[in-house]
């Protein structure tokens, strides 16, 4: 899911723009006139070269009354001081070329498979900074889908044990998914832990079991509804399997099971550890290397119920043991909020503008830590699988990723 595009912003018409930025102007020379610095130079201008988002005509006012304009209207395009690109609609066949001597800033929360060519180096180099889900981004908001700390202790969706041990109409596991043909093979993992332990399989993949009426029609749409929270809250496990495998990469999946009081059986994130709220809130496949040794542990957990409460002492207990994920939360507060995450980025571009105003700024270029996405592993093996389909696909991407930077640098 496209977790950004419910910020999208009407577009304003060039008209009308043209009015705002006059006026815009006309305010800052006001606001800063007693700023011998800004009366020398014009304010630096961010233009998002992409369509659609944030969609923003607007004075970015920053800490320190660092100031830009912020537009997504090329109308100004003859004085942009950096090009901001929102990657899921980036065209690498129009870009603002020649590569002039601005900053080009990269804004990107999805997984690989939404623009395979950032998979590569030879793409990400094009530009200065990056803010993406890894902790290496120049703003990074690798906890984008953890709405609130709250969430983690809540007990609002929570179903204590016992009540569950008496649902007799579900199985011990559930599993939604309506992408059927994902880079990490969920959906062959999943077939396989079937042979062992009964699933619940709802969705187009694998289904087993139909979805209660009230949800049939529109679930999709529904998946953070109270009323389908709590229907997942029945259920002792969650399968939560990424389609991606990239660092920080983690999304409401793993957290949605949290949320809710389930315990997540999760594959996706080399780096997930870092970031649960203890040690024990997510049953990692890496750790039951075969769907066999997985089902074992999990039909234990089934018959043991202080077994299975160890994984669920965020609830019980109010338990978050790990001080990385507060920390991270306290430092970086923006990250659960889209629409601020992308304002910090143009405030981010905007103080290194003004720093580039006064000579201070030192070459940038983004690197892989930012973006950490190598070939797709498979959940059933755990290891690339050379026939996956997606393997030709991320190998096709490397090969325009040279072409485009070819195309771009020279």
């Amino acid at each position: 899911m496209n977790f950004v595009t419910k910020y999208f912003l009407k577009t304003i018409k060039k008209t009308f723009i043209l009015a705002i930025i006059l006026t815009i102007l006309f305010v800052l020379w006001f606001w800063t006139g007693s700023d011998k610095e800004n009366d020398k130079s014009p304010i630096p201008v961010i233009l998002w070269w992409t369509t659609g988002f944030p969609g923003t005509e607007e004075i970015r006012k920053c800490p320190n009354k660092i100031i830009c304009i912020v537009s997504s209207n090329n109308i100004i395009e003859d004085r942009v001081n950096s090009y901001l690109f929102y990657a899921s609609n980036i065209d690498f066949n129009n870009l603002p070329l020649p590569r002039k001597d601005v900053i080009w800033g990269l804004y990107h929360e999805e997984s690989p498979r939404n623009v395979e060519e950032l998979s590569h180096e030879e793409t990400l180099i094009l530009f200065n900074y990056s803010s993406t889900f890894s902790r290496h981004s120049d703003v990074p908001f690798p906890l984008q889908y953890l709405e609130s700390v709250k969430d983690i202790t809540s007990t609002k969706f929570f179903i204590p044990t016992q009540n569950k041990n008496s649902f007799k109409d579900i199985a011990p596991i559930m599993y939604l998914q309506t992408d059927c043909e994902t880079a990490t093979e969920r959906d062959k993992y999943v077939e396989a832990l079937m042979r062992y332990i009964k699933v619940d399989s709802y969705g187009g993949c694998l289904k087993n079991k139909q979805m209660p009426a009230r949800f049939v029609d529109d679930y999709l749409n529904r998946l953070n509804d109270d009323d389908f929270l709590h229907f997942i809250a029945r259920y002792k496990f969650v399968l939560a399997i990424e389609n991606g495998v990239c660092d920080d990469y983690i999304t409401e999946k793993l957290w949605r099971a949290i949320k809710v009081g389930t315990v997540p059986i999760y594959f996706g994130s080399p780096t997930v550890k870092d970031w649960l709220p203890h040690e024990n809130s997510a049953i990692l496949l890496e750790d039951y290397p075969t769907p066999k040794l997985l089902s074992d542990y999990l039909k234990r957990l089934d018959n043991d119920n202080n077994l299975y409460e160890r994984h669920l002492q965020h609830k019980t207990k109010q338990l978050i043991s790990n001080m990385r994920l507060l920390n991270e939360l306290k430092l970086r507060p923006y990250q659960t909020d889209a629409l601020k995450v992308a304002e910090e980025f143009e405030c981010f571009i905007c103080k290194k503008l003004h720093e580039q105003k006064l000579g201070k700024v030192i070459k940038s270029v983004v690197n892989k830590l930012h973006y950490n996405c190598p070939q797709p592993v498979s959940a059933l093996t755990l290891n690339v699988n050379p026939n996956n389909d997606w393997i030709f696909s991320w190998q096709t991407a490397a090969t325009k990723a040279k072409e485009i930077k070819q195309r771009v640098l020279g």
